[in-house]
């Protein structure tokens, strides 16, 4: 069985070099991008090293303030209506992939403000130069996300597109990210209570999801460049193409067949 398993991954491999079994060409990178990415790597680090002294002289401060108003901001976050949730539920779960959107308004005041714009702008650098490799902290479900401001940072849409259901989604987040959601959306009106930006949150499992839900719109229209498969088919098939361009020990071509 295993000489069989060499044989037709060489086999495969002969049928490319003979032409009559192509592969097409990845795009290459352009230059443009690459510069700009490296551009803004260079520049988000620079203003980084030159805020920091100050993030530091200021930090019992803003620690303050950030307790402060956790403290006295109103926490909303009643059940969702049953008819809206029967109509969010009618649009999900038509293809191995579903998409979540949400709208709401941005606490008010200076500090708010200043929070989730720094907030928004670490997301950004992470996102463009850390989480670069399919995944978002452990959530491995996620294919894309944004955070768009809207009326002078007033409020705030967020769209994502992931795998799976809604209801495994918030799970997964709850359990691997729960602090991840508390940083990005607990300047939102309304969030469940935190306790030191990190704490608590969504890990109010009711709360959070209630306010969640509260919060989405139907959308009838979103794009996905892969009907039909997970990140996991994804990794899978570049796995596949990866094992077609190179020459394969006995091992590994053994391994490689098992992802067909």
């Amino acid at each position: 069985m295993r000489a069989c398993h060499v044989v037709n991954g060489a086999f495969v491999r002969n049928e490319i070099a003979a032409r009559r079994l192509s592969l097409t060409p990845p795009e290459p990178t352009p230059l443009a991008w690459l510069a700009a990415k490296w551009a803004n790597f260079l520049l988000g680090l620079l203003l980084s090293l030159l805020a920091l002294p100050f993030l530091i002289a200021l930090a019992p401060l803003l620690l303050f303030q950030l307790r402060r108003q956790e403290t006295r901001d109103p926490e909303i976050c009643p059940r969702p209506d049953s008819a809206l949730l029967r109509e969010l539920q009618g649009l999900e779960d038509h293809d191995v992939t579903n998409q979540y959107t949400a709208f709401g308004s941005a606490k008010p005041g200076a500090f708010r403000r200043a929070l989730i714009t720094l907030v928004f702008a670490v997301i950004q650098f992470t996102a463009r130069h850390i989480f670069t490799r399919g995944y978002l902290a452990r959530v491995q479900t996620i294919h894309f996300a944004r955070w768009v401001f809207i009326d002078d940072k007033r409020r705030v849409l967020f769209t994502s597109n992931y795998d799976g259901g809604h209801q495994a989604y918030m799970d997964d987040f709850i359990n691997k990210a729960a602090w991840g959601l508390n940083v990005a959306f607990s300047s939102g009106v309304g969030w469940p209570h935190t306790d030191w930006l990190l704490l608590r949150g969504a890990r109010r499992e009711h709360h959070f999801k209630y306010f969640q839900r509260r919060h989405q719109l139907p959308t009838q229209v979103w794009y996905k460049a892969y009907p039909g498969l997970t990140l996991t088919d994804l990794e899978r098939n570049a796995r596949i193409r990866q094992g077609l361009e190179r020459d394969l020990s006995d091992t590994e071509a053994l391994a490689w067949l098992k992802l067909l």
